[in-house]
């Protein structure tokens, strides 16, 4: 069974671009995890301000440790004062689709 997130991200006013670079270069951290299934960043069409955020993983404890990294440190200090709020986190069961790992 997967651990699977919908994350809604609302960047202050103007820094959604710089937000949006920020995720991008710290998502690369994942990408020798076989934990990580699934890390996707989007951007609302209808809210300047408003990011979307999808993560899959092989576990709850994974995406946790994968947080906790030293190295992701430094992505989430220059990430928090670009945000109104902390994002929103929803947590959703996957049951398929395309590239979905079975």
């Amino acid at each position: 069974m997967t651990y699977s997130l919908l994350n809604r991200v609302t960047t202050k006013p103007g820094q959604r671009q710089r937000v949006v670079d920020i995720l991008l270069e710290s998502g690369k951290l994942f990408d020798d995890s076989p934990a990580c299934q699934l890390y996707l960043v989007a951007e609302s069409v209808d809210d300047p301000n408003r990011l979307w955020v999808v993560d899959v993983w092989t576990s709850q404890e994974a995406h946790t440790q994968a947080l906790k990294a030293p190295e992701m440190r430094p992505f989430v200090e220059q990430a928090m004062p670009l945000l109104e709020r902390m994002p929103e986190q929803i947590e959703v069961r996957v049951v398929g689709g395309k590239g979905v790992p079975g």
